[in-house]
């Protein structure tokens, strides 16, 4: 049985904030179909590698591979469409739920897809509806944010970024806002996700949802890949004690 196609390749990441090395050449393949969980401690670099995974932060040094072809024809920088390009193939779910306030939710779907010239209005709508249906919202169509609770507004964060078509879906701690009654029915919708073989890369503290869903579970400290391997290595038998005394921390709250 032949290895699953690697999607996406981070060579050597690198990035610092004047002389602030953040993160120290961050190296990971992902592949079609799997589901990887950062973790680690606050400040390790987890959220600033993923935001380089789609130059929300420009890396200081490294590269990109989508498909095994670079992500950008010229090393120093990328053009405005291949920036366009490599946003709709790698989507991004934040903390904050970022939504248009004077928008209705469907028309926060809608209009992602018609910016990024995807879809007509009439397709567009229809195919906001559908993933409405898929985080449960289905009710929600015509509501404001506003009139949304925070668990409300993140499933409808990703059902925008799921309209977009992405091959692959980051994920920004997108329950650290919300109480772990909502969390749950978020978490819920990223399951479904997995199920369905989306790619994703999940920075999270929820350490049950990366034992149970993850494929793979990378722990980050000081900017580096301490450890990596499966759920069940990583929680149960970790090779470092640094990964040790961090999920005594976390799993003894």
């Amino acid at each position: 049985m032949s290895e699953p196609r690697v999607l996406l390749d981070a060579e050597s990441i690198e990035k610092s904030f004047k002389d602030n090395e953040v993160l120290k050449g961050i190296t990971l393949k992902v592949h079609a179909g799997e589901v990887i969980a950062l973790i680690g401690p606050s400040g390790a670099g987890k959220s600033t590698f993923l935001r380089c995974l789609n130059y929300l932060e420009r890396p200081t040094g490294g590269s990109l591979s989508l498909d095994g072809a670079p992500a950008f024809t010229d090393p120093l920088g990328p053009t405005k469409a291949e920036l366009l390009r490599l946003r709709r193939r790698v989507g991004m779910v934040f903390q904050s739920f970022n939504l248009f306030p004077h928008l209705s939710v469907l028309k926060n779907i809608v209009l992602a897809q018609k910016l990024n010239g995807l879809r007509g209005n009439l397709e567009a709508e229809e195919y906001a509806r559908e993933l409405l249906g898929q985080v449960g919202l289905d009710e929600k169509a015509h509501a404001k944010p506003a009139e949304c609770s925070g668990g409300q507004q993140q499933r409808i964060a990703i059902a925008r970024a799921l309209s977009l078509d992405p091959e692959l879906m980051l994920f920004d701690e997108p329950t650290s806002a919300l109480d772990p009654e909502v969390g749950n029915d978020v978490l819920n919708v990223m399951r479904d996700l997995a199920d369905r073989g989306t790619t994703m890369i999940v920075v999270t503290h929820e350490m049950r949802f990366a034992e149970r869903v993850a494929d793979r579970v990378l722990f980050l400290d000081r900017g580096g890949i301490l450890e990596e391997g499966a759920p069940e290595q990583v929680f149960h038998n970790p090779s470092h004690e640094r990964t040790r005394e961090f999920l005594q921390a976390v799993l003894d709250r």
